[in-house]
């Protein structure tokens, strides 16, 4: 979903009237516009979060009317559960700082990408995820996880309100992670079970 703002102004405008207002050389009347101008686009703000609010609350609906159960639980043994499997320890002393999933983005782990990961993560046979964040404490043990599709994780991801939106859906007894990363232009990613070969192997 297109933020509000994309939808409402036209930026090389806005930015041609930001110029026009600092030429004013009424200093009064140039605060007066400024905050004006300011206030306009934080209630675009505030109604774009509304919105992705109220998306974010009809997907989690619609999976729980379908069946699906989220409990919360402990993180961090998830996301140990999660290095230890992909040997994220190792590599991370050469690549500090950067998310998870750059493992994959930067080619140090093979794994599918764009549509070929969307059709492996359909292919498992799941009963249990566990979801986490690069950017949160939360993690939940997801049930029913069968009835989870790639679009509803598409939807959640772009109504979430996390600033750097990473959702890791990982599967510890098969072995296998589902990512969908902040950054549009990369993933998602699927470091894959037994059975799965990442093919694609041009740079993200």
């Amino acid at each position: 979903m297109k933020h509000s703002a994309l939808r409402i102004i036209r930026w090389q405008e806005l930015h041609q009237l930001e110029e026009e207002i600092e030429q004013i050389c009424d200093a009064r009347e140039r605060d007066a516009q400024t905050r004006l101008l300011e206030q306009i686009l934080e209630k675009i703000n505030a109604y774009d979060a509304h919105v992705m609010k109220y998306r974010r609350r009809q997907t989690l609906q619609t999976l729980l009317d379908r069946g699906m159960v989220f409990e919360p639980v402990d993180r961090k043994p998830i996301v140990a559960e999660w290095d230890r499997q992909t040997g994220h320890r190792r590599i991370a002393q050469q690549y500090s700082g950067q998310f998870r999933w750059h493992l994959f983005s930067f080619e140090l782990l093979p794994a599918l990408r764009g549509a070929e990961a969307r059709a492996a993560f359909e292919r498992q046979k799941r009963q249990e995820l566990y979801i986490f964040f690069d950017c949160d404490d939360a993690a939940y043990r997801a049930k029913n996880a069968h009835l989870l599709t790639t679009d509803d994780i598409e939807a959640l991801w772009e109504n979430s309100s996390l600033p750097l939106m990473d959702l890791y859906f990982f599967d510890p007894a098969n072995q296998w992670t589902y990512i969908q990363p902040h950054e549009e232009s990369c993933g998602p990613y699927f470091f894959p079970a037994d059975g799965e070969r990442a093919t694609n192997g041009a740079p993200a």
